[in-house]
Protein backbone atom coordinates (compact mmCIF):
# COMPACT_ATOMS: atom_id res chain seq x y z
CA UNK A 1 0.00 0.00 0.00
CA UNK A 2 1.22 3.46 -0.87
CA UNK A 3 2.81 5.27 1.55
CA UNK A 4 0.28 8.54 1.32
CA UNK A 5 0.86 11.08 3.66
CA UNK A 6 4.02 9.66 5.59
CA UNK A 7 6.06 12.66 7.97
CA UNK A 8 9.51 13.62 6.08
CA UNK A 9 11.18 11.87 9.45
CA UNK A 10 9.04 8.36 8.97
CA UNK A 11 9.85 8.56 5.04
CA UNK A 12 13.35 9.45 6.36
CA UNK A 13 13.87 5.73 8.51
CA UNK A 14 11.17 3.86 6.36
CA UNK A 15 11.52 0.09 6.71
CA UNK A 16 13.96 0.28 9.35
CA UNK A 17 12.24 -0.39 12.47
CA UNK A 18 9.79 -3.57 11.09
CA UNK A 19 6.56 -1.74 10.77
CA UNK A 20 4.36 -1.70 8.38
CA UNK A 21 3.40 1.44 6.05
CA UNK A 22 -0.36 1.82 5.29
CA UNK A 23 -3.03 4.37 5.00
CA UNK A 24 -1.78 8.06 5.79
CA UNK A 25 1.55 6.15 7.24
CA UNK A 26 0.10 4.61 9.38
CA UNK A 27 3.02 2.54 10.71
CA UNK A 28 1.50 -0.65 11.69
CA UNK A 29 0.31 -3.94 10.72
CA UNK A 30 -3.72 -3.28 11.36
CA UNK A 31 -5.14 -6.61 10.23
CA UNK A 32 -3.07 -8.53 12.77
CA UNK A 33 -3.85 -6.06 15.82
CA UNK A 34 -7.50 -5.88 14.86
CA UNK A 35 -7.79 -9.88 14.46
CA UNK A 36 -5.85 -10.00 18.05
CA UNK A 37 -8.03 -7.71 19.83
CA UNK A 38 -11.25 -8.88 18.54
CA UNK A 39 -10.47 -12.45 18.84
CA UNK A 40 -9.80 -12.26 22.74
CA UNK A 41 -9.95 -10.00 25.85
CA UNK A 42 -6.13 -8.68 26.38
CA UNK A 43 -4.66 -7.01 29.31
CA UNK A 44 -3.79 -3.68 27.35
CA UNK A 45 0.30 -3.59 28.18
CA UNK A 46 -0.03 0.64 27.88
CA UNK A 47 -2.61 3.30 28.35
CA UNK A 48 -3.34 6.81 27.36
CA UNK A 49 -4.88 9.79 28.63
CA UNK A 50 -5.66 12.84 27.93
CA UNK A 51 -5.99 16.19 29.52
CA UNK A 52 -8.76 18.85 29.31
CA UNK A 53 -12.60 17.79 29.86
CA UNK A 54 -13.56 18.25 25.98
CA UNK A 55 -11.44 14.61 25.63
CA UNK A 56 -13.28 12.03 28.19
CA UNK A 57 -12.98 8.22 27.31
CA UNK A 58 -15.77 7.44 30.13
CA UNK A 59 -13.50 4.56 31.08
CA UNK A 60 -11.97 3.61 33.97
CA UNK A 61 -9.22 1.25 35.18
CA UNK A 62 -8.08 0.53 38.35
CA UNK A 63 -4.40 1.46 38.69
CA UNK A 64 -1.24 1.87 41.24
CA UNK A 65 0.63 4.35 41.21
CA UNK A 66 -0.42 6.64 38.53
CA UNK A 67 -0.74 10.04 40.56
CA UNK A 68 -1.52 13.22 38.23
CA UNK A 69 -1.98 10.77 35.16
CA UNK A 70 -5.64 10.25 34.81
CA UNK A 71 -6.65 10.20 38.59
CA UNK A 72 -5.83 6.78 39.51
CA UNK A 73 -7.29 5.03 36.00
CA UNK A 74 -10.29 7.69 35.36
CA UNK A 75 -10.69 8.28 31.48
CA UNK A 76 -8.20 6.42 30.04
CA UNK A 77 -8.17 3.82 27.14
CA UNK A 78 -6.19 0.55 26.05
CA UNK A 79 -3.12 0.95 23.53
CA UNK A 80 -3.18 -1.79 21.14
CA UNK A 81 0.28 -0.09 19.60
CA UNK A 82 2.48 3.18 19.80
CA UNK A 83 5.38 4.31 17.91
CA UNK A 84 7.39 7.41 18.05
CA UNK A 85 11.67 7.90 18.03
CA UNK A 86 13.70 10.53 18.63
CA UNK A 87 17.47 10.71 16.80
CA UNK A 88 19.75 13.24 16.35
CA UNK A 89 22.33 13.33 13.72
CA UNK A 90 26.24 12.62 14.22
CA UNK A 91 29.06 12.36 12.16
CA UNK A 92 31.13 9.63 11.08
CA UNK A 93 33.03 7.41 13.75
CA UNK A 94 36.03 7.81 11.78
CA UNK A 95 35.99 11.68 12.81
CA UNK A 96 38.77 12.22 15.33
CA UNK A 97 36.00 14.41 17.57
CA UNK A 98 32.55 12.42 17.68
CA UNK A 99 30.01 15.96 17.08
CA UNK A 100 26.28 15.96 17.12
CA UNK A 101 25.82 18.99 14.18
CA UNK A 102 22.02 20.24 13.42
CA UNK A 103 19.26 20.14 16.48
CA UNK A 104 17.74 17.19 17.92
CA UNK A 105 14.54 15.60 16.29
CA UNK A 106 11.34 13.79 16.87
CA UNK A 107 9.28 11.70 15.36
CA UNK A 108 5.06 11.97 15.55
CA UNK A 109 3.74 9.93 17.93
CA UNK A 110 1.37 7.16 16.22
CA UNK A 111 -1.09 5.47 18.42
CA UNK A 112 -3.83 2.59 18.33
CA UNK A 113 -6.67 2.86 20.42
CA UNK A 114 -10.59 0.90 20.36
CA UNK A 115 -12.95 2.82 18.44
CA UNK A 116 -14.50 5.30 21.20
CA UNK A 117 -16.02 8.20 22.09
CA UNK A 118 -12.74 9.67 22.16
CA UNK A 119 -12.78 9.41 18.00
CA UNK A 120 -14.85 12.25 16.98
CA UNK A 121 -13.26 14.28 20.05
CA UNK A 122 -9.91 13.91 18.53
CA UNK A 123 -11.02 14.90 14.97
CA UNK A 124 -12.54 17.95 16.52
CA UNK A 125 -9.42 18.99 18.01
CA UNK A 126 -7.26 18.17 14.38
CA UNK A 127 -9.18 21.53 12.98
CA UNK A 128 -8.51 23.01 16.82
CA UNK A 129 -5.64 24.14 18.78
CA UNK A 130 -3.23 22.21 21.20
CA UNK A 131 -4.07 19.64 23.52
CA UNK A 132 -2.17 20.15 26.81
CA UNK A 133 -1.04 17.39 27.96
CA UNK A 134 -1.10 13.26 26.38
CA UNK A 135 0.17 10.89 28.78
CA UNK A 136 1.21 7.48 27.58
CA UNK A 137 2.11 4.83 30.34
CA UNK A 138 3.55 1.42 30.34
CA UNK A 139 1.65 -0.96 32.64
CA UNK A 140 3.41 -4.55 34.47
CA UNK A 141 1.75 -6.94 36.94
CA UNK A 142 3.82 -6.61 40.04
CA UNK A 143 3.79 -8.41 43.35
CA UNK A 144 4.08 -5.24 45.28
CA UNK A 145 2.27 -7.24 49.14
CA UNK A 146 -1.51 -5.34 48.11
CA UNK A 147 -3.67 -5.90 45.05
CA UNK A 148 -2.81 -7.77 41.83
CA UNK A 149 -3.05 -5.03 39.31
CA UNK A 150 -1.33 -3.42 36.72
CA UNK A 151 1.42 -0.56 38.44
CA UNK A 152 2.30 1.97 35.59
CA UNK A 153 6.10 1.80 35.46
CA UNK A 154 7.18 3.97 32.87
CA UNK A 155 5.22 7.08 31.66
CA UNK A 156 5.87 9.72 28.46
CA UNK A 157 4.09 13.18 29.07
CA UNK A 158 3.97 15.02 25.69
CA UNK A 159 3.08 18.80 26.47
CA UNK A 160 1.67 20.73 24.27
CA UNK A 161 0.61 18.57 21.70
CA UNK A 162 -1.37 18.81 17.93
CA UNK A 163 -3.71 15.91 16.55
CA UNK A 164 -1.96 15.24 13.02
CA UNK A 165 -3.94 12.67 11.70
CA UNK A 166 -7.33 10.37 12.86
CA UNK A 167 -8.36 7.43 10.74
CA UNK A 168 -11.70 6.16 12.16
CA UNK A 169 -12.97 4.62 9.20
CA UNK A 170 -10.33 2.09 8.01
CA UNK A 171 -10.24 -0.38 10.69
CA UNK A 172 -13.65 -1.50 12.11
CA UNK A 173 -13.05 -1.98 15.69
CA UNK A 174 -9.75 0.25 15.97
CA UNK A 175 -8.38 3.84 15.32
CA UNK A 176 -5.61 5.47 14.81
CA UNK A 177 -4.08 8.83 15.18
CA UNK A 178 -0.96 10.80 15.15
CA UNK A 179 0.13 13.86 17.18
CA UNK A 180 3.72 16.22 17.41
CA UNK A 181 4.18 17.46 20.43
CA UNK A 182 6.74 20.12 21.88
CA UNK A 183 8.04 18.68 25.01
CA UNK A 184 8.19 15.38 26.20
CA UNK A 185 9.15 14.01 29.86
CA UNK A 186 9.79 10.49 30.67
CA UNK A 187 9.27 9.02 34.32
CA UNK A 188 10.98 5.54 34.70
CA UNK A 189 9.86 3.95 37.81
CA UNK A 190 11.78 0.59 38.99
CA UNK A 191 11.01 -1.94 40.77
CA UNK A 192 13.87 -4.55 42.89
CA UNK A 193 12.92 -8.27 43.83
CA UNK A 194 12.64 -8.81 47.40
CA UNK A 195 13.42 -12.79 47.05
CA UNK A 196 13.04 -13.69 50.28
CA UNK A 197 8.74 -12.52 50.22
CA UNK A 198 8.68 -12.93 47.07
CA UNK A 199 7.50 -9.27 46.77
CA UNK A 200 8.67 -6.25 44.42
CA UNK A 201 9.36 -2.77 45.69
CA UNK A 202 10.07 0.60 44.10
CA UNK A 203 13.56 0.73 43.55
CA UNK A 204 13.72 4.52 42.33
CA UNK A 205 12.75 6.90 39.46
CA UNK A 206 14.81 8.66 36.93
CA UNK A 207 13.03 11.68 35.17
CA UNK A 208 14.44 12.91 31.83
CA UNK A 209 12.79 15.85 30.13
CA UNK A 210 13.69 17.34 26.84
CA UNK A 211 12.16 21.13 25.66
CA UNK A 212 12.08 20.90 21.55
CA UNK A 213 11.12 24.46 21.25
CA UNK A 214 14.20 25.47 22.98
CA UNK A 215 16.75 22.48 22.15
CA UNK A 216 17.19 21.79 26.15
CA UNK A 217 16.99 18.53 28.02
CA UNK A 218 17.49 17.79 31.69
CA UNK A 219 17.40 15.11 34.39
CA UNK A 220 14.51 16.38 36.81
Amino acid sequence: MANLGATSLRHYISGTDGTVPGVGGCPFDMDRLQRDYVDGAITPTRIIHFTGDELNTDVKMSLNPLGDYGKDGDEILDVLACSGFYETSTLNFRVPNLHKPGAARASDVWVVIPQNIIVPKLIKKLHQGAIDGIYIATLSFLNAGDEDKPKVVQVHDYTSCFIKFVDSLSYGALAVFAFSFVKVKITQHDYKQISEKGENKVGGQYVYEFDYNSALGKKL
